[in-house]
């Protein structure tokens, strides 16, 4: 009975993984879609000098007050909410019930991300005033989350999001290493370039910042890295340049376990200037966040006053 349940439960947790990256790819897919359809139709309109688009058709559909600009601020309020939704979780038992902090961290990000665009467009890319001093403060909010985004993803954690201790990590790289050890496929040097890491006395004298510079060049490096391994072993017409799979299953799970034995190595050399500077970003992050939802509600609340004012004087020139 035991031996079963191990298998069935690690299936349940790659099903449960599975259905959220599809989650996460829809959301994707579904906010660019959203842009794109705005930026096509919309794209003669954005287009003309403020003092013409009064004589544009698309006046009455595209302006912050119109049919479509005032449910792009409805909707742009919305994903605003979403966003704040990430930290209420841990105050609120039953939000921290749905899903993994991880899993929330995806949708706070494209939200976060998708957010400033729908404001752009439901301003009409007029920023000026509170709307305009919010915008951009939520514009550098969204910049900051995605930096943010990638610190937490090179600190290493399980399923449940519990971050690994330093023994885990150090147990993890060394089954790795006695894994890449024992194969025969590549020699040692053909994987060196890929297993590569700086070390810790060259990141303390360099300093935090410039070791998140160094970290993000690494990351961006490993694909490229990855691809000359698959066209030597693969041939470069079968992988595509390297950006298709190896065609010999042997092969490619040497390389994605190099690929994960390196990420792994920096992670733990990078561990302390990541702690740092993720420390730092939550010290600056919340503060913007925070401004921006003052003059966000600032900013309807303004928006709603005047309407509601013009709606009193049309009713008295009625009267």
């Amino acid at each position: 009975m035991s031996t079963l349940q191990v298998p069935i439960s690690n299936l349940s947790t790659r099903k449960r993984g599975t259905g959220h990256r599809i989650r996460v790819l829809l959301g994707w897919l579904t906010s660019l879609a959203l842009v794109v359809a705005l930026a096509v139709y919309g794209a003669d309109y954005y287009r003309l000098p403020l003092e013409d688009r009064p004589y544009s058709a698309k006046y009455e559909l595209l302006k912050p007050g119109g049919i479509i600009g005032l449910k792009l601020g409805i909707l742009g309020t919305v994903l605003f909410c979403i966003i704040f939704l990430y930290a209420l979780r841990k105050v609120i038992p039953l939000l921290s019930q749905w899903g993994t902090a991880r899993q929330w961290m995806d949708f706070h990000v494209i939200a976060g991300v998708t957010a400033p665009v729908v404001i752009a467009f439901h301003a009409s890319f007029k920023f000026r005033g509170i709307a305009g001093i919010a915008f951009w403060i939520m514009l550098a909010v969204a910049l900051s989350g995605i930096i943010g985004r990638y610190l937490y993803s090179q600190i290493p954690r399980s399923i449940s999001a519990a971050e690994l201790s330093m023994a885990e990590l150090k147990s993890n790289e060394a089954e790795l290493t006695q894994t890449l050890l024992s194969q025969s496929i590549f020699a040692q040097h053909d994987l060196d370039r890929l297993l590569r890491t700086p070390s810790q006395e060259h990141l303390r004298r360099i300093g935090s910042y410039f070791a998140l510079l160094e970290m993000m060049a690494y990351t961006l490096r490993q694909p490229f890295v990855v691809a000359a391994l698959r066209r030597k072993s693969g041939g470069t017409l079968r992988t595509l340049g390297g950006m298709l799979p190896a065609a010999e299953p042997g092969v490619e799970n040497i390389i994605q376990l190099a690929a994960q034995k390196s990420s792994l190595s920096r992670r733990i050399v990078f561990l302390d200037h990541t702690h740092k500077i993720f420390h730092l970003w939550h010290v600056i992050h919340r503060p913007f966040s925070y401004a921006f939802a003052v003059l966000a509600l600032l900013h309807i609340a303004v928006v709603m006053g005047l309407g509601f004012m013009g709606l009193s004087i049309a009713q008295l020139g009625m009267h």
